[in-house]
């Protein structure tokens, strides 16, 4: 009894550490599965996120690799695995951004076919991969948190449940307000460029970057109110 409460501050530690850092990886999901049908989107979120986790309990169970992508596979560039993991994904997360941003901008002509299970599969493994991208450090400091694995399992799984929920809701809002949509798009963005840089050895604290998407947020959520109120006095 005494060794399960003295694992409860771990435990409350490393559930709060993985809802913070989870922000962005939820703006991701709503924002990829948004582009698709309505009838595909729930199946293609749920299904996402639930392969995701099974990836995540697969990394975990890799964890003694993944503490050791450290060493430098270019020894003379001293570049790691998880250097080029990180500047590939921080890549396609710059250019991911742009795109949508451009076409949220300046819409084109939206396609007529219907390409319902290639677009499925393409989302599905989008979600998984950015995951794994944006869940590597989160699994790295869990095992500086605890060492146990059980424990690391139980708040991955809670974490995949609440993103079940909230991002549905969260996408949601994004495609009714354009506004909350382009500051997703920006900070998917921006959160690519630190990846980017994180991979080449440039380290960018990341509360900046929430700090900055609540700030926008507020600012819009004000803008949406003071909207809303003028046309009801109109």
């Amino acid at each position: 009894m005494h060794t399960f409460y003295s694992h409860i501050p771990e435990f409350f530690t490393l559930l709060t550490l993985e809802m913070i850092l989870g922000v962005d990886n939820l703006i991701f999901i709503s924002l990829i599965c948004n582009k698709l049908p309505n009838n595909i989107r729930n199946k293609t979120r749920i299904s996402g996120i639930a392969l995701a986790l099974v990836m995540r309990f697969l990394m975990l169970c890799g964890a003694s690799s993944i503490l050791s992508m450290h060493r430098a596979v270019i020894p003379l560039l001293d570049v790691s695995p998880r250097n080029l993991f990180m500047i590939a994904g921080g890549g396609f997360l710059l250019y991911k951004s742009t795109k949508e941003t451009f076409s949220e901008i300046f819409p084109l002509k939206e396609e007529t076919t219907v390409r319902t299970f290639p677009d499925m599969f393409w989302s599905i493994l989008q979600i998984i991969g950015i995951d794994l991208m944006l869940s590597l450090d989160s699994v790295i400091s869990a095992f500086g948190i605890t060492s146990s694995v059980l424990m690391i399992c139980v708040v991955f799984t809670i974490y995949a449940a609440v993103a079940m929920l909230l991002s549905k809701d969260l996408g949601n809002v994004i495609q009714k307000y354009a506004g909350f949509k382009i500051i997703a798009l920006l900070f998917i963005g921006v959160l690519g460029a630190v990846l980017f840089m994180d991979g080449l050895g440039v380290k960018v604290n990341h509360n900046y970057l929430y700090i900055a998407l609540l700030f926008s947020i507020t600012v819009e959520t004000l803008n949406c109110l003071h909207k809303k109120y003028h046309n009801k006095k109109l």
